[in-house]
């Protein structure tokens, strides 16, 4: 892979790209996650990920189907479901 140098034509357009807003930033992190996200459920596996607001503490699984359950994990390695979240 070539190294950019201060001469290198594409130098300044690699350096712009860094110097995005934190709004900017968080908007194109957001939307790659929503896009892998997308992409796990296509291909048929679920989406784990830790739950926020109401569910702060609990676990959450977005499956392939559309349902979206939050679910706690004893200790044993089992698990319960709490309940299902809004679609």
């Amino acid at each position: 892979m070539k190294e950019l140098s201060d001469d290198t034509p594409d130098a300044g357009l690699f350096e712009a790209d860094l110097l995005v807003s934190r709004d900017e930033l968080m908007r194109r992190f957001r939307a790659g996650v929503r896009r892998d996200v997308a992409m796990q459920l296509s291909a048929g596996y679920p989406v784990y990920s830790g739950g926020v607001g109401d569910e702060a503490g609990l676990l959450v699984v977005h499956l392939p189907d559309g349902h979206t359950w939050a679910y706690r994990v004893r200790e044993d390695g089992t698990h319960d479901l709490v309940r299902e979240l809004a679609r």
